[in-house]
């Protein structure tokens, strides 16, 4: 099981992120979440969200899609993102 620890700024950011925004997949050191509307961010070390790349989203469906993709984007084998406070599966 893959570990990444995230930077302080970046659990405060998700900590304060609404129930419905999920985190869904990983790209490099940096979470991704996404909205109810769709729209998948990126959680930047400094806790900024901005809009997750064209290349990072491909990334994520091809994950999801289960094909196998080498990019480090998306669930990786039951991948943990581990904030200060707790841990999520992704």
């Amino acid at each position: 099981m893959k570990h990444v620890e995230l930077s302080r700024q970046q659990s405060l950011r998700i900590g304060e992120l609404p129930e419905d925004y999920r985190v869904v997949g990983i790209d490099g050191r940096e979470p991704l979440v996404r909205k109810p509307t769709g729209q998948v961010l990126r959680v930047q070390p400094n806790g900024r969200l901005t809009a997750a790349t064209m290349v990072a989203r491909r990334r994520l469906a091809e994950r999801r899609a289960g094909n196998g993709s080498s990019g480090h984007v998306g669930p990786e084998a039951g991948a943990t993102v581990v904030t200060r406070e707790s841990s999520v599966r992704v």
